[in-house]
């Protein structure tokens, strides 16, 4: 994960935070990597850590990654490790979300 300037790192904080509270709300267990949820489960051999981990009543699981037009461009291998975890675990799905800051009212 890289490090990623203030404002970024905020708008990604509060996506993570939106998306797990709806996957709450649906239904799901969340673990996320912010805030006080439990952390999701390192993947590959570089043990990565997701952005979110959520895992239905009937066993279907979701990764989900939360980007920012600078941490696009630096992820890359950690975005293919998830899609390969995915692509070889049973009911398993990777998402990438999109964020960016918002403008100043300046």
């Amino acid at each position: 994960m890289m490090k990623r300037p203030t404002k970024e790192q905020s708008a990604h904080n509060r996506k993570v935070r939106e998306i797990a509270r709806d996957l709450k709300k649906q239904g799901y267990s969340v673990k996320a990597y912010v805030g006080r949820y439990k952390r999701p489960s390192p993947i590959g051999k570089d043990k990565r850590m997701p952005d979110i981990e959520a895992t239905s009543k009937s066993g279907r699981r979701i990764i989900i990654e939360v980007e920012t037009p600078k941490s696009w461009k630096t992820d890359k291998e950690q975005i293919k490790t998830f899609i390969r975890h995915a692509t070889h675990k049973k009911r398993t799905s990777f998402d990438i979300v999109f964020t960016k800051p918002r403008k100043s009212s300046r």
